[in-house]
């Protein structure tokens, strides 16, 4: 049995430009977040050891 297709929501306006105009800015924010060294260091361990017993999914 098919399922009904329902109408998708479509912003117009002053909310579309606004939506727009703060994904714009997001998207230069992206990789800004600064790890700790340690939180890096933990992470190349967990990496290192998982490529050491072959069970990195890469």
């Amino acid at each position: 049995m098919a399922i009904p297709i329902r109408s998708i929501p479509v912003l117009e306006g002053e909310l579309a430009r606004r939506f727009v105009k703060e994904a714009k800015e997001n998207e230069k924010k992206r990789g800004t977040y600064r790890f700790s060294e340690k939180s890096v260091a933990s992470y190349k361990g967990i990496i290192e050891k998982a490529k050491k017993f072959g069970t990195l999914p890469l």
